[in-house]
């Protein structure tokens, strides 16, 4: 009623849509109409409420012991209906993606008629070239260090690998700097404030130090403003305070081989070192490419000829700020032959070959024996030379020329086999060689030989028969012949 002259209704002539309820009927009651549950939820609650309802009384726990066999938990398959099996074995080959094990995975998509044996799938290459230079592709140098230098970003992810000397990126948030001051800030500064505070030993607490720490300071270090005694009682006479001075430029080897000092090496050698320094230093600076540098050189080059003066390279490096060594590496370039002073004044210098020479990528030309060699480095008598000396004497031409001796042990190592070391013989046991049987006896030690053997008449029939068949043995003969002859005559047989 307050809002009855403020509201107004603007539609009071329209009729409600929808069907209108008749008030009475058996199914049209009030409590039907706004009865809007789901069959499936009142059937839910109905269920809840009577197995509520249901619920025993929680008793202190009890150990549940298990009413089936392990036979029967181990079989679940053998418990279950067909249809269930069926169902779960339908379930899985319908979701299950994989093959099965020992069979291709089935397409369904492919015509029957098709199958991976007489099918090739896939389009067939046009080009004759060969897998390897498809799968490697030959690349030059630049280009791997370039595709390895882009996707180094993207290694530190999968890897977590970075560049030797390569700082990590924490990725911290916007608001850290890490250019800023770690731990404590003292506020101390480069116009020398609070430097009297920091040389007060005492200021802020009273330090106490014993006396042994005390004469080892006095013997180790010294005091502030005064000079340092290294030798506080006597002082050697013969002892040379500071670094000594050489003011002559032999030395040792040049002593001994007698040659010249050469002081042009030494100036060549520190030009080198220079050169392979700032070759290394280049390549690592991340705000410098080498191809600025020749940029920059191909713009004051205004005759397009290649060259430019050698101090004007200098200069135009010195404002990119590249403060190089102008008289080193002029001397590694008169020495490569890139700069001829004889030549012109301005020293013309043909600057790519320059950033080639600067560049690590590119390498270095041979530069030889950068020493001078004395004129008696062949002329000198060493030791060795010594030891070798007798080579170049010639033998005495009367000399006659003698065969090396060779004692039993030689030859018998020569005649032992295979056979005499798997089954030696029992002589060979009892301390005799080979050597013994082929050395040419005597006949009165062949009788002491076989005396248990042969008889005296035995011996002499075959004493006569032996020079027929071995000659030129002056009556002497060894015991493997005796025995072969024995053998060949039938006479006795020798155990």
């Amino acid at each position: 009623m307050v809002n009855n002259e403020r509201c107004k209704d603007q539609i009071g002539d329209m009729r409600a849509a929808g069907l209108p309820s008749v008030i009475g009927g058996k199914d049209h009651r009030l409590g039907v109409c706004l009865n809007i549950a789901n069959p499936e939820e009142k059937a839910e609650y109905m269920i809840t409420a009577e197995c509520r309802r249901k619920r025993a009384v929680v008793t202190p726990r009890s150990p549940i012991m298990p009413e089936n066999s392990v036979g029967n938990l181990l079989a679940i398959e053998l418990s279950k209906s067909r249809f269930a099996a069926f169902k779960e074995k339908f379930s899985e080959d319908m979701y299950f993606k994989k093959a099965k094990l020992g069979h291709a995975k089935p397409a369904g998509a492919k015509p029957e008629h098709i199958t991976n044996t007489n099918t090739t799938f896939g389009c067939s290459s046009t080009n004759s070239e060969k897998v390897y230079p498809i799968i490697l592709p030959q690349k030059t140098a630049q280009q791997i260090n370039e595709e390895y230098a882009s996707f180094h970003d993207k290694y530190i992810l999968s890897h977590n690998h970075y560049f030797p000397a390569e700082q990590v990126n924490r990725k911290y948030s916007k608001a850290f700097n890490r250019r800023d001051t770690f731990g404590k800030f003292y506020g101390v500064d480069d116009n020398g404030g609070k430097v009297k505070r920091c040389m007060q030993q005492c200021f802020d607490q009273v330090i106490i130090v014993s006396k042994t720490q005390m004469d080892y300071i006095d013997r180790t270090y010294g005091r502030l403003g005064k000079k340092y005694k290294k030798y506080p009682y006597v002082v050697p006479p013969d002892m040379t305070h500071g670094i000594p001075t050489s003011f002559s430029e032999c030395d040792g080897k040049m002593l001994i081989d007698n040659i010249s000092p050469c002081v042009n090496t030494t100036k060549l050698i520190d030009a080198f070192g220079y050169l392979n320094m700032w070759r290394q230093n280049l390549h690592k600076r991340h705000d410098f490419h080498m191809y600025d540098l020749n940029s920059m050189l191909e713009r004051h080059d205004t005759d397009k000829k290649g060259k430019l003066p050698f101090n004007r390279i200098i200069e135009i490096m010195h404002k990119m700020h590249l403060r190089i060594d102008g008289p080193k590496i002029r001397i590694a370039m008169i020495h490569f032959g890139m700069l001829d002073p004889k030549k012109s004044s301005l020293e013309l210098v043909d600057y790519k070959q320059f950033c080639r020479l600067l560049s690590i990528h590119e390498p270095l030309p041979t530069t030889g024996n950068i020493s001078s060699l004395p004129a008696n480095i062949y002329t000198k008598d060493t030791i060795y030379r010594l030891f070798c000396a007798d080579l170049k004497k010639k033998p005495n031409e009367g000399r006659t020329e003698r065969k090396p001796f060779r004692t039993d042990d030689q030859q018998d190592d020569d005649l032992v086999g295979v056979k005499d070391l798997v089954q030696p013989q029992l002589s060979t046991l009892l301390g005799l060689g080979h050597s013994d049987y082929q050395r040419h006896r005597s006949k009165y030690q062949l009788e002491r030989i076989f005396k248990n053997v042969l008889t005296s008449d035995e011996l002499n029939s075959l004493w006569e028969k032996l020079p027929n068949e071995y000659q030129n043995q002056n009556d002497m003969f060894s015991v493997n012949q005796i025995r072969s002859a024995i053998d060949k005559y039938q006479i006795k047989k020798v155990k």
